[in-house]
């Protein structure tokens, strides 16, 4: 592995990106993360640890660059105020830029990200309007809904936790 010694200033440098060099890696970041609930390969604090550490090709290449909702949880309560969110928008543009991922990656991640919301909307309009009284119900709904996707683990398989 080759270390980029420029990397971490290289990225706080960029509108977003500023307060990475002041994160002491507390871990409330990837504490209060949705993402991390349910994806166990995405960690805020890590993250930053490998800017931090120059791992400049690990990080561009990665995929969990790109798992943030950019639900801001992370940056309401980050003691440093980090702005882990806005520091991921910029390892995305580089990315980019270094040709890591095609430039219509970004295009197609801001869509997969306009769909769940519209999706969440939807569900939550289904929920309210067929009166689902118990959070059970709910569970039993979604589970047989979410298994007619191809792409959604089939229930038996190893989750990701």
């Amino acid at each position: 592995m080759v270390v980029d010694y420029q990397f971490k200033y290289q990225v706080a440098n960029r509108p977003g990106g500023e307060g990475l060099l002041v994160c002491f890696s507390c871990g409330i970041c990837t504490a209060g993360c949705p993402v991390a609930e349910v994806e166990g390969g995405f960690n805020p604090r890590r993250i930053i640890h490998e800017v931090l550490l120059g791992e400049r090709e690990k990080v561009l290449r990665s995929k969990f660059i790109w798992m943030c909702v950019g639900c801001y949880r992370c940056s309401a309560h980050c003691p440093q105020d980090v702005e882990f969110t806005n520091i991921l928008k910029v390892l995305r543009e580089m990315a980019i830029e270094e040709n890591y991922v095609d430039t219509h990656w970004i295009k197609m991640v801001e869509d997969i990200d306009c769909k769940t919301q519209k999706l969440r909307r939807d569900l939550i309009d289904y929920l309210w309007e067929k009166k689902i009284p118990s959070f059970q119900e709910y569970l039993d709904f979604y589970q047989e809904e979410s298994q007619k996707l191809p792409w959604v683990e089939k229930q038996g398989e190893k989750e990701h936790d």
